[in-house]
């Protein structure tokens, strides 16, 4: 897992400060994705299943994802945060899947820092 940077604590940030740190208010928020699977996948297995995985959940909410079959990180391709109705849809959307045997979805996470101190 990679490192989070945290910018330094500070009582008194500007509005703009704080939205290019992505801190308070602007805290952008992502989900971690991860599946057992019945049996390895070929490459081309894994495209297909990637290819419909970006097509169906995540290009039609506007999420991005980066990772693989069975490990990943969703989040918002814009500005802003993933929700708890994109966690259900790929939760949804992994479970209706026959290659997948299990599928854990994490909890709305700081996309960029870690530590509650950033989130007010």
């Amino acid at each position: 897992m990679t490192m989070k940077l945290n910018p330094p604590l500070s009582r008194n940030r500007s509005r703009r400060r704080m939205k290019k740190l992505r801190i308070g208010e602007f805290q952008e928020l992502g989900f971690t994705l991860s599946a057992e699977l019945h049996k390895e996948l070929s490459p081309e297995e894994q495209n297909a299943f990637l290819s419909a995985f970006l097509d169906d959940v995540i290009e039609a909410r506007g999420l991005a994802y980066g990772g693989g079959v069975d490990l990943g990180f969703v989040s918002k391709f814009e500005r802003g945060s993933a929700t708890e109705e994109d966690r259900q849809a790929v939760k949804t959307w992994y479970a209706a899947r026959p290659e997948v045997k299990e599928t854990t979805v994490g909890d709305l996470v700081d996309c960029w820092h870690e530590g509650p101190q950033y989130t007010a």
